[in-house]
Order: structure tokens, then C-alpha cells, then sequence
């Protein structure tokens, strides 16, 4: 090949690749994203069949997205994402699910616009919190003037921690809050859809901006949950004082037992175990990874994640 024509389809390959429309990123990309992000979570695998869903774009490339998810009794949720240049850096789903009354009124307006109803029911509770956190974000006032915006923030962190350790929570309520710093700490007691109700304490560090850099928690009383993100990783020897006797069934054909104390065996192969807390674990075998949590009434529950993002609940026989 000549060095003219050469030159010439260089060019127009790096103009190709430099043109606007090559690496273009619009609405429905961030929606993608976001919603890959999201059933790709584990603590989100209860939640199933978005709709009504935005992305409203907050710079090049950036975008919030919002929108609707359904749990297994059918009842809606609210989530929603951040993107920030193609890239998703939070996401979340509301546990608490959007009321009867919001249906009513979504209903009242007319079928033709009743996902819209209800998206702008789902959403309107949480928009002036949001204002501010996006506030906050690009440094106007200061986060640590607005005490009900850091204990909604903190709110938030710890029921996520209480979500995935002891299963969904039905009330959380964060009282006595006191900020020191750019730490919150304080009371507050939980209770849980399963059934129980606890005491505990809190405490929730805040970089400048008034984002939750670390959220954890303990339960008055004992069984000091302690929930930093910092789990204890080894293998057979990892520590596994909370593991009851177990079988299950999970879908897909996964037999599992479990020893009072552990091991946990996944088709009668022992896998590797990691211990958030006496009320969390998490086990890899070499198809799956299961996530074991202990109910308040010291019940099982067991999850599981397969390859390419399948999950689903396991069935435990005694």
C-alpha cells in the first residue's frame, strides 16, 4: 500500500474515532447502566421488573436516572442512580414501598398517565433531600448545618447494613443524633418484616461534602454486628460461630448443607467462607457464591448468585 492512501485512511479512521456520534452516550445507555448496576447487587435480588424509568442528564455524559422496581409481593420501589461520565458511582433502591395512597391518587389521574403518577409519587418525597445532597455535592453550604440531612443520610446507610444482614426491615428510627466533627452517632431501634425488634447504636463518618464514607452499627444488649464494610476473608478456617445446621436446595439443582458452625458444603464440596458479622456470611464455591443470613429468630435464609448475573433464593428443609 502507498504511503498517500495510507495516510488518508488513517486519517479517516481517527476521525471516525473522534467524531461525536462514535462514542456517543445518551438516556438510554445511563438507564442500561444503571439497571445492570442494580440486579447485579446482591443485596437488590428481591427486586425485579423496572418501569417508568428517566435519566435526566446533569452534564456530558452524566446523568440521573430514576424509576420503579417491583418486590416478590408485588409491591413498588422507588431507585435511582447517579452517572458521572459513563460511569454509574451510586446507586440505590428505597426499602420502603411506595403507599396505597400513592397509588389512589396516581390512579385518580388516569390510566394514560398512571406510570407517571406514580413515578412522580415515588419521587417527590425524596426530591428536596436529593436538591440538597446535589447541593452540598458542588459545595454549596455546608452539609453540617442541616442536621435532618446528615440523619437521613446515615438513615439510609445503616438500613441498607440491616437489609442485608437480618432481611428487610419494616422501621428504622435514628434518635438523639449527635454530630462531632464529621462524625454522627446516636441511638435508635429497628424492626423487621420477619418479626423481632432491637435496640441499637450507630455511627456514621461523612467526608466534606457530606456523603457517608463508613456507616455501621452494633444492638444494645450484644451481638455487636458492627457492620464496616471490612468482612474477615480466609477459607475452611475463616470463623463461623453464627452458622446453624441447614440443608437447602437452590435453583439450578445446588444442594447445600451446612454444619452447626460450619462448614458450608455446596454439592458436597467444602467452600471458602467469609464473616461479615455472627449474622452474615458469605460462601464461594466454584459455580456459586451463597450469601447466609441469620434471621432475628435465628432462622436461616440463604441466597444465592450464579454467573452472569443469576439469582434467586434457596429452599431450606430443616
Amino acid at each position: 500500500m502507498n504511503k498517500p492512501l495510507t495516510c488518508c485512511l488513517s486519517l479517516a479512521i481517527a476521525a471516525a474515532l473522534t467524531s461525536p456520534t462514535a462514542f456517543a452516550y445518551d438516556q438510554s445507555d445511563a438507564i442500561a447502566d444503571c439497571q445492570d448496576k442494580i440486579f447485579d447487587d446482591s443485596q437488590y435480588s428481591r427486586y425485579s421488573g423496572p418501569y417508568g424509568v428517566t435519566a435526566q442528564e446533569t452534564g456530558r455524559n452524566s446523568y440521573k436516572v430514576t424509576g420503579l422496581v417491583k418486590d416478590r409481593d408485588k409491591k413498588d420501589h422507588r431507585f435511582n442512580c447517579r452517572i458521572d461520565h459513563r460511569e454509574v458511582v451510586s446507586w440505590n433502591v428505597s426499602p420502603e414501598a411506595i403507599s396505597d395512597s400513592d397509588k389512589k391518587t396516581a390512579a385518580a389521574v388516569g390510566a394514560g398517565v398512571l406510570g407517571l403518577a406514580i413515578l412522580a409519587a415515588a419521587v417527590s418525597g425524596n426530591k428536596d433531600h436529593d436538591d440538597k445532597r446535589n447541593s452540598y455535592e458542588k459545595g454549596g453550604n455546608s452539609p453540617f448545618d442541616d442536621m435532618g440531612y446528615l440523619k437521613q443520610e446515615c438513615t439510609n446507610e445503616v438500613r441498607r447494613h440491616l437489609d442485608r444482614d437480618h432481611g428487610q426491615v419494616r422501621d428504622l428510627e435514628l434518635t438523639h443524633p449527635h454530630l462531632h466533627d464529621r462524625t454522627l452517632t446516636g441511638n435508635g431501634r429497628v424492626s423487621f418484616e420477619r418479626g423481632g425488634r432491637r435496640e441499637l447504636s450507630f455511627t456514621c463518618d461523612f467526608d466534606r461534602r457530606g456523603q457517608v464514607q463508613d456507616g455501621h452499627y452494633s444492638y444494645v444488649g450484644g451481638d455487636d454486628d458492627d457492620r464496616r464494610g471490612r468482612a474477615d476473608e480466609g477459607g475452611a478456617g475463616a470463623s463461623k460461630g453464627g452458622i446453624p445446621f441447614f440443608n437447602a436446595t437452590c435453583p439450578g439443582g445446588y444442594e447445600v448443607h451446612a454444619d452447626q458452625g460450619g462448614p458450608i458444603y455446596i454439592g458436597g464440596k467444602e467452600t471458602k467462607l467469609k464473616k461479615f458479622n455472627n449474622n452474615a456470611f458469605e460462601a464461594t464455591g466454584s459455580d456459586i457464591t451463597l450469601s447466609l443470613t441469620i434471621n432475628p429468630d435465628g432462622s436461616p435464609s440463604l441466597i444465592y448468585t450464579g454467573k452472569h448475573g443469576a439469582n434467586g433464593i434457596c429452599t431450606i428443609s430443616n
